[in-house]
């Protein structure tokens, strides 16, 4: 079996960094439970602001201390015994400080993949569904987790014998599709990993 996972909000918590940093740079007084309704930050930042605030956090210490979101150890079990190939659209100047924060808390991985939508200086990028049909083994059975609608629509046309899981967030809630399972918590995913394993 093999496993392609999404980093922030499926592996680390993105949002609580976030918030923090925000906290701290902008007098926010958002609690460490706070959860976005809107992928670009909206509900808080005027769309103008969001790129700079962005670009602020990336260069922070805040965006290499994320705290998990799964159970260590129960993870490092599933990628003793599979293939966990891990698919990010953190930007690659910045790859240093994703490695970092996964190193720290001692996740175990068979790749990390820089891969998404944008551009890093002048290069196209490949998407997530390229990633995964270039590690796809024929024949066994891949799962794929990721926060993002598009990247799961993404995964889901362009590599349609894998399994596609969208992690609850509360800014994805509204989003659904016959295809397409959805995870309330990582508590989720592993007892869908026990069933495919009986």
């Amino acid at each position: 079996m093999q496993f392609f996972l999404d980093i922030d909000g499926v592996l680390l918590n993105f949002e609580k960094s976030f918030a923090r940093w925000l906290n701290e740079g902008y007098g926010f007084r958002l609690p460490e439970t706070y959860e976005t309704t809107s992928w670009n930050y909206d509900d808080l930042l005027p769309r103008e602001h969001i790129k700079e605030a962005w670009q602020r956090y990336l260069e922070s210490d805040h965006s290499a201390t994320m705290d998990p979101l799964v159970d260590l150890t129960r993870f490092n079990a599933l990628a003793g015994s599979h293939d966990v190939h891990l698919v990010t659209n953190f930007p690659l100047q910045h790859a240093d400080k994703r490695e970092q924060n996964l190193a720290q808390h001692g996740f175990t991985y068979s790749s990390l993949n820089f891969c998404g939508l944008r551009g890093f200086g002048g290069l196209k990028p490949r998407t997530k569904s390229e990633v995964i049909a270039q590690l796809r083994r024929s024949g066994e059975h891949a799962l794929f987790v990721d926060d993002h609608p598009d990247n799961c629509l993404d995964v889901l046309e362009n590599c349609g014998d894998t399994e596609v899981w969208v992690m609850t967030r509360l800014f994805n809630r509204d989003f659904a599709h016959p295809d397409i399972r959805r995870a309330q918590d990582w508590e989720c995913v592993f007892n869908r990993i026990g069933q495919l394993m009986e």
